[in-house]
């Protein structure tokens, strides 16, 4: 083809034996979850994990306002239990793709709800300790805890 011709979208109707078997390879060599921002913010999650001493604060710190921590963390909770219905239940043991035809539809918006509600209520709840820095801290936890999930072999 002369670079000046119009050239054919690719679509699955038009594609040769040859070009679904290099699509093929492509696609198999990428499957590695490792990669420099994975290891950066797990890295990142640990350093503040370890330095703010995040742990000790949310269970010994008086001014951290519990009520509104148990209730931030049973917000994520059901948004973490929805996830884990959608991944690991419905499409790693049962083998279904499409959520949406085996879940009522208002499932991941609901999730999403209740994931942004919890990390606000959070927030507010380790504002005492940190101020301005609980953001950068509860995003930098969440982050590196999303790279965790996404290393597990669902």
């Amino acid at each position: 083809k002369q670079w000046y011709q119009r050239r054919v979208p690719i679509t699955a109707g038009n594609l040769t034996e040859e070009d679904r078997t290099a699509i093929d390879a492509v696609i198999s060599q990428n499957k590695s979850n490792f990669n420099a921002h994975t290891i950066f913010w797990m890295v990142a999650a640990m350093l503040v994990f370890n330095y703010t001493d995040f742990a000790n604060v949310v269970y010994n710190d008086a001014r951290v306002r519990g009520d509104m921590l148990k209730v931030g963390s049973g917000m994520i909770a059901v948004n973490l239990t929805v996830g884990a219905y959608l991944v690991i239940y419905l499409s790693y043991m049962r083998g279904k793709k499409d959520w949406t035809a085996h879940t009522h539809p208002a499932l991941i918006p609901i999730a999403t709800l209740f994931g942004c509600a919890g990390m606000v209520v959070s927030t507010i709840a380790l504002w005492p300790v940190w101020t301005f820095l609980t953001l950068p801290i509860l995003f930098t936890l969440f982050m590196g805890t999303i790279m965790l999930a996404s290393l597990l072999p669902f």
